[in-house]
């Protein structure tokens, strides 16, 4: 096991909030004391004369509530902020969607990560791992333009890691740090990864750091800083029980959480096996079958349908105790927003098909000024598992192959000339595939039409509706991809 279990019982203490009564080794203390700043601002929360100047300007949420409101002095070291509990305290945005719900708005930055220090010691007594396996998780509602300390607290959670979630989390820690062993430090990408993130980190115009190899040399190439964090879709998840859970202080250990979907995998699975080459592992046995071949050997309903592809990639996937589970249902996928695509070559290795995601949502890519906060960027650092069929000399389609892939950091430079591109037409009231990205450009990704019919459209922020434009990978790309994994 990775960590104890036990939890010391907490006492309720009642008091006004600024005399800090609460137990600072236990956790549900601490929890139970949290819920004072719930449905209030932290301005609300706190004696007005405790404020001070240092408090009207800028500052990071977290800090001022661990100083103003828990009445701890802030440091700067590694260990737990509630040292005496073993609790890490963090506060995280939510944002208001047009529907009027909430939701994640960014990922949990954990830790900064040292290049030069973070490869010496294994994830068990790793910074990163001291900072989530305990955390008390403050949401709070997002407002541009509002002061930190007027912004509204919605949610208290106390969250433990379950153990499940740490073998993987513990795989993702030693992808990012072989990376940085090999000196590639340069080439991280959320991608990488599935539920721990080593995301970019750090203020406009600022240079990228050398740092120290293993073997005591200087690496070659400098790389951007990053930090360890939890990604946006496993945020999603811890949201999604505090909502279902009322939010008030809720809690959860591995006995109680649950509710996220089935299980594609097990802990015992994970001990001895990769995540993904446990996946991957299910397809081999059907690699050269061909459809209807497939369709047999899995004793399922053939289809017509355009997404029968799908159908049968998720029938090898799910067929491990989950048959008959849509697998981007399952806690596994919800929790790590991998995004599963077939891909159908014809005999000559061309793509048949571009390849398509999510509208664009023209409200939102408005109003995004940094490319490493943009729904696009979140999109295509993601870990994508491709499932590859491709049509033989008697023209049945047969299943080559299946991999996981991440978007190189090269191809993300274009991809960011892409969304400055699509932000900069909306903003200008230019929504036309005349001034978007075109095929035809090779550039990559393009921009076309995706709706039910023509009466399927979108409002414009400008006023009136607007074709519903989406995202899209070219043929050329899609083909480019598929033989990169084959060299």
């Amino acid at each position: 096991m990775y960590h104890n279990r036990l939890i010391t019982t907490f006492t309720v203490l009642i008091n006004n909030p600024m005399t800090h009564s609460y137990d600072r080794a236990s956790k549900w203390s601490i929890l139970e004391y949290s819920k004072r700043l719930l449905n209030k601002t932290l301005e609300e929360a706190i004696i007005p004369d405790q404020i001070e100047e240092e408090f009207r300007g800028k500052g990071r949420l977290g800090q001022l509530v661990e100083k103003y409101f828990f009445g701890y002095d802030i440091n700067s070291n590694q260990e737990a902020d509630f040292s005496e509990a073993g609790l890490e305290l963090k506060c995280t945005p939510l944002k208001e969607l047009t529907t009027k719900a909430l939701a994640i708005k960014e990922r949990l930055v954990l830790t900064m990560i040292d290049y030069s220090e973070d490869h010496k010691k294994p994830f068990e007594e790793s910074h990163v791992y001291m900072k989530c396996m305990f955390m008390l998780i403050l949401f709070y509602l997002h407002e541009a333009g509002v002061p930190v300390q007027q912004l509204k607290f919605i949610y208290s959670v106390l969250w433990q890691i379950p153990e499940k979630d740490l073998l993987i989390m513990k795989q993702d820690y030693e992808t990012i740090i072989g990376k940085i062993k090999a000196g590639k430090a340069h080439e991280l990408s959320e991608g990488d990864t599935t539920y721990l993130g080593a995301c970019r980190k750090g203020q406009k115009g600022d240079s990228d750091v050398f740092y120290t190899l293993p073997n005591g040399e200087k690496a070659d190439t400098p790389a951007p800083k990053r930090a360890f964090s939890l990604k946006t879709q496993y945020m999603r998840t811890i949201l999604e029980f505090a909502k279902k859970t009322g939010g008030q202080g809720t809690y959860n250990t591995s006995a109680i959480v649950g509710g996220y979907g089935p299980q594609l995998i097990t802990e015992q699975e994970l001990m001895t096996k990769s995540f993904e080459d446990i996946l991957l592992d299910r397809f081999k046995p059907y690699y050269g079958l061909t459809y209807n071949e497939l369709v047999k050997a899995l004793g399922c309903e053939g289809s017509k349908a355009k997404s029968k592809y799908f159908l049968v990639a998720n029938e090898i996937l799910t067929e491990k105790g989950s048959r008959g589970v849509d697998v981007t249902k399952s806690e596994e996928f919800k929790k790590s927003g991998i995004i599963i695509k077939t891909i159908r070559l014809k005999k000559s290795g061309r793509s048949a098909e571009a390849m398509s995601f999510e509208n664009i949502n023209y409200f939102d890519i408005m109003t995004e000024d940094d490319w490493y906060e943009s729904r696009l960027y979140d999109i295509f650092t993601g870990r994508f598992l491709f499932v590859v069929f491709q049509e033989n000399e008697n023209k049945e389609t047969v299943l080559k192959k299946a991999f996981f892939w991440t978007m190189p950091v090269q191809d993300l430079a274009i991809a960011e000339g892409y969304w400055e591109n699509i932000r900069d037409n909306v903003r200008d009231n230019k929504i036309s595939p005349d001034n978007f990205y075109k095929a035809s450009n090779h550039m990559k990704f393009h921009v076309r039409p995706k709706a039910k019919n023509a009466a399927d459209v979108a409002q414009n922020p400008h006023g009136g509706t607007v074709k519903k434009y989406c995202y899209w990978f070219n043929q050329d790309y899609i083909k480019e991809i598929v033989e990169n994994t084959e060299k």
